[in-house]
């Protein structure tokens, strides 16, 4: 199967410590892939830890390539901000395709997912720069993050891997894309494979757009090659225009808990109710909660936790309120239906999205107009995004015009660990919900 590949994995020596010290050398392991891709060129291969992706130009420079943060930084941005088309190839249907520009990178995602690892594809070009290093382009950029779960049947935490932009450059040469023709995202695949054997992870899941034919077989192909089991998990998001979306009166009465540790903690159990048969649920517990909340709170101050009290000052609804705009901005390109309208509007740029909301529907209702309101009105946040998914108690009340379906799917090595986890989340119309909706999608 394929050509043998090496990557880089920089790592500490000590296996529960996830990033380098900020003096600390940077130090890796080399790793065999059996890749899949048709390149004919060499690749340097490295996966790094996302809060270290700062020190990169000392990585590049000790692999004899051009050592520049800054050229670095604008590769990424280039390649990160290849057009993510949702329509499918075969029928045509669909009516989005986007531009993520993401801000502040890598602290920007570093704070939503601090154990992330970057996978970086590099291509070496037969030129050098001033200093006399390689010079070279980015081919392929993916990050790994990985989440906690509890795995209901054996009643244990167990990690998984949340694979998300994944990325292969653009770059066109006779009118041809260099790297996507090739199977790029094959080696991008083995090495995830790797990772998953290296730290003794099983399930690994990812969104791949809108279906269709040709993502199908790639995915059956690799899953075969390499031995792992599939699964596909339809989602749908929406989007609500907060101008026409949201309530004042509802607005006014909501309460900014963030800093009640008490009130925190209620939310977070609630949660786990709502969700106890979801598959992967991120955060099962209140520390990997307050984990994640105290790294995107330092980073997104106006990202918060907001509830909607009773009479007597109990919790009726409430959600972890993300704004999105603190982390990037989104293009539309050729946008059709209804989205052409969003596009000429200029409102893509801040998306707000409300998270693992808690409560009965019509206080949940209540709370995202009310939360519309507060963004739209404070922050200029014009977009709210909702994803609604089989098994969600609020997928009526997220429905609009403005709809994307699209799919995720989960890949695993170890098939009885992962059947049984399913069997204990099936719901009684045999569906399986995937996951409660990630800060970072």
């Amino acid at each position: 199967m394929g050509k043998i590949r090496t990557f880089h994995y920089f790592r500490p020596l000590e296996r529960d410590r996830r990033e380098f010290h900020p003096d600390e050398p940077l130090r890796f392991d080399d790793f065999e892939v059996r890749a899949i891709d048709r390149f004919r060129d060499d690749l340097e291969l490295l996966v790094i830890p996302v809060r270290n992706l700062g020190r990169i130009h000392e990585i590049l420079g000790e692999l004899d390539l051009h050592a520049s943060q800054e050229f670095f930084d604008r590769e990424c941005r280039e390649v990160i901000s290849v057009p993510e088309k949702h329509v499918n190839e075969q029928t045509g249907k669909g009516q989005v395709t986007f531009k993520v520009h993401f801000k502040n990178l890598p602290r920007s995602l570093a704070s939503i997912n601090g154990r992330a690892l970057v996978v970086l594809c590099l291509h070496p070009l037969p030129g050098r720069d001033e200093e006399g290093k390689r010079n070279y382009r980015i081919a392929g950029y993916a990050h790994v993050n990985c989440f906690d779960y509890l795995d209901r049947s054996a009643d244990r935490i167990l990690p998984a891997y949340y694979y998300n932009l994944l990325r292969i450059s653009g770059y066109q040469e006779g009118g041809k894309a260099v790297y996507r023709q090739c199977g790029m995202f094959g080696t991008i695949f083995s090495i995830f494979d790797k990772l998953t054997g290296i730290n003794g992870v099983n399930v690994g899941y990812a969104n791949f757009g809108r279906d269709n034919r040709g993502m199908q077989r790639s995915m059956n192909t690799l899953s075969r090659l390499f031995g792992k089991g599939y699964r596909r998990f339809p989602v749908d998001s929406y989007i609500k225009v907060n101008r026409l979306y949201r309530s004042r009166r509802w607005g006014t009465k909501l309460v900014d808990i963030s800093g009640d540790e008490e009130r925190i903690r209620e939310f977070h159990e609630k949660n786990l109710q709502l969700r106890n048969k979801f598959l992967l649920h991120q955060y099962p517990t209140y520390s990997s909660f307050m984990e994640m909340f105290n790294s995107v709170r330092a980073y997104s101050p106006t990202s918060r936790i907001y509830m909607l009290p009773g009479q007597d000052g109990e919790m009726l609804s409430a959600a972890l309120a993300m704004n999105w705009g603190d982390y990037f901005e989104l293009t539309l390109e050729k946008p059709r239906g209804f989205f052409r309208l969003i596009a000429s509007l200029k409102l893509t740029d801040r998306i707000l999205w409300p998270t693992n909301s808690v409560g009965g529907s019509n206080d949940v209702a209540r709370l995202w107009k009310g939360l519309a309101y507060l963004y739209q009105t404070g922050h200029k946040v014009h977009l709210s995004l909702m994803m609604a998914q089989p098994g969600d108690p609020f997928a009526s009340l997220k429905r609009s015009l403005l709809r994307d379906p699209f799919v995720y799917f989960t890949m695993y090595n170890r098939v009885g660990e992962y059947e049984s986890l399913e069997s204990a989340c099936r719901l009684d119309d045999g569906s399986v919900p995937i996951f409660t909706e990630t800060p970072l999608t």
